[in-house]
């Protein structure tokens, strides 16, 4: 993918390397367009580097694209070079901390538009100055050069803060005076002392990540930054699992949102995700955002549903209460199936994406009896419930009565192994669909083979294997790759299937190539046009979105 911003300092005649000859001896064959057009095809940040040290057009064209994203990783211990088994930084410092002194010193800051910290950063007398209520003087110099950094860094538009220790008050100061977009913060986990912010509005702030939450752990404050950020629009919630697993009800949504609330001015987000969620069954968020704008709803480990492994865990999730309709949903991502859901399906219409993914992965090898009670309310689901056949049969119902004409994306919980009536409801109402999952046993997915034609839109399938049983996955091991190919690739060539290009069965995932006139193995001599078919690892389809959105990943 070609970097604009090359491209744009040329046509604009920005770019002028001094001293370069344009003809006679030593001069460049190319023009300079050209050479930026190339260069601009370059993302690995090993070959930007090389090609910086080439010459000095190169390093003067390349240099802006080297130092667009830049992250610096810290590690606790000093490292060894895998190629000549040196030390890391032999004679200097590590390349965490020459990285930042390149950010500070050099030219080069105006030119990095993503900025990232991760990795481990080692404290000395860590031990010592928590007992005295202090911060060590690395970590104060830490964010005291990281601040310098982001005040030279003029387009600097995302930063993203995933160190092992805190972000202080000297770096929020700083962001309040930049035009940062997107902000990723990750508190420690750890309950060494630290100074606790009122976080300041960022103005110009659009997309917020706040990972890590733990009341225990010295976080900092961010009601007044919901409130007062009038641009933001992506909001991610992540809390600390440890509430979770020791049932520690901590958390108090209103210290968040209740700024917001209480100034009348619900916040218009456009996308929210929240995930580890533990809290009083009362404790909701309605009334803190304005639903009418609401067109993304992602839920993780949040709610009371199948794959729960704790007692009283509850989100709103507009399911939960009466409120205004969300008519403006288009997306909605949950890992817990419950009735709450299906409420909320019924009493909405209009989404383009449903991914209901079953929650843990290790939970769908759990007994049906195993699975919690959630917190009493009305309306809450019950194991039983989770389980019958009610449930799965009104919630494709809501799906296809409400959203059927509009809906593209639709994963269904393996959990669910739908009946015939089920995939022909689907099939049916639904004639939009490009990517597609659910779980069927084996009779059932052969005779969905007869209604796919009228999925003709249909790009993606899986066919997902059962949580309880074997016996679906055993099928489709029954026979080879070679076998699995050649029906598929008879399957997909007539018509209603021209579009389909990935599939799953169990654990089995091909691809399917173009229509091809081959000759028939069983018939020598005899040529008919079908579609070649091969097996491929899971790494293939790990960028699309029904592979890469069945994950707890928020």
């Amino acid at each position: 993918m070609h970097h604009p911003n090359i491209l744009g300092n040329l046509s604009n005649g920005s770019i002028h390397p001094p001293g370069i000859e344009t003809s006679g001896k030593g001069s460049l064959s190319l023009p300079l367009n050209l050479i930026a057009l190339i260069i601009s095809y370059l993302e690995a940040s090993a070959d930007l580097a090389r090609i910086c040290r080439t010459c000095r057009v190169f390093h003067y064209m390349t240099l802006p694209q080297l130092y667009t994203n830049v992250t610096l990783r810290s590690y606790d211990s000093i490292r060894y070079s895998s190629e000549h088994g040196r030390v890391e930084g032999s004679g200097m410092g590590s390349p965490f901390v020459m990285g930042l002194n390149g950010l500070v010193l050099r030219n080069v800051a105006g030119y990095v538009r993503r900025l990232e910290f991760v990795g481990e950063w080692k404290e000395d007398d860590l031990e010592e100055c928590s007992k005295r209520g202090r911060v060590p003087d690395s970590s104060i110099i830490l964010n005291t050069l990281v601040r310098v950094a982001i005040e030279r860094a003029t387009n600097l538009r995302d930063l993203c803060w995933e160190l092992n220790t805190k972000m202080l008050p000297t770096i929020w100061q700083a962001l309040k005076l930049s035009n940062i977009n997107s902000l990723t913060v990750k508190f420690p986990s750890s309950r060494d002392p630290r100074p606790i912010m009122i976080v300041p509005p960022l103005q110009s702030l659009v997309a917020l990540r706040v990972l890590n939450v733990d009341p225990l752990c010295y976080v900092d404050d961010i009601s007044l930054l919901l409130a007062e950020s009038k641009r933001l629009r992506d909001l991610t919630i992540v809390w600390s699992p440890r509430m979770r697993e020791v049932k520690e009800p901590s958390v108090n949504l209103s210290t968040m949102f209740g700024r917001a609330q209480a100034k009348g001015q619900p916040l218009r987000l456009n996308k929210v995700a929240i995930k580890n969620l533990f809290t009083y069954a009362g404790d909701s968020c309605q009334g803190y955002y304005d639903h009418s704008a609401l067109q993304e709803l992602t839920i993780i480990n949040s709610t009371g549903g199948l794959g729960d492994a704790g007692a009283a865990a509850f989100v709103d999730s507009p399911c939960r209460e009466a409120g205004p309709p969300l008519q403006s949903l288009k997306s909605i991502r949950v890992d817990k199936i419950s009735r709450e859901l299906q409420v909320l399906l019924a009493n909405s219409s209009g989404l383009e994406k449903l991914y209901i993914f079953g929650g843990k992965k290790a939970a769908r090898h759990e007994s049906p009896n195993t699975f919690p009670r959630s917190p009493a309310s009305n309306g809450s689901s019950s194991p039983s419930d989770l389980h019958s056949d009610n449930l799965r049969d009104d919630t494709i119902e809501a799906i296809a009565q409400n959203h059927g004409q509009t809906l593209r994306h639709l994963l269904l919980p393996p959990q669910w192994r739908l009946t015939s009536d089920n995939i022909a409801l689907i099939v049916h109402n639904c004639p939009n669909l490009e990517q597609l999952g659910f779980g069927a046993e084996y009779d059932r997915f052969m005779s969905m083979r007869l209604l796919m034609p009228f999925l003709p839109k249909v790009i993606a399938l899986r066919v997902l294997d059962n949580p309880d049983s074997t016996e679906f996955r055993d099928k489709m091991h029954e026979l080879d790759d070679g076998r699995h190919e050649k029906h598929i690739g008879g399957t997909t060539s007539v018509r209603g299937w021209t579009k389909m290009r990935w599939m799953e069965l169990a654990d089995l995932v091909f691809e399917v190539g173009k229509t091809e006139l081959m000759e028939d193995e069983e018939m020598p001599g005899k040529m008919s046009y079908r579609r070649k078919a091969w097996k491929r690892d899971a790494e293939a389809v790990k960028d699309i979105d029904i592979w890469k959105l069945d994950s707890l990943d928020v």
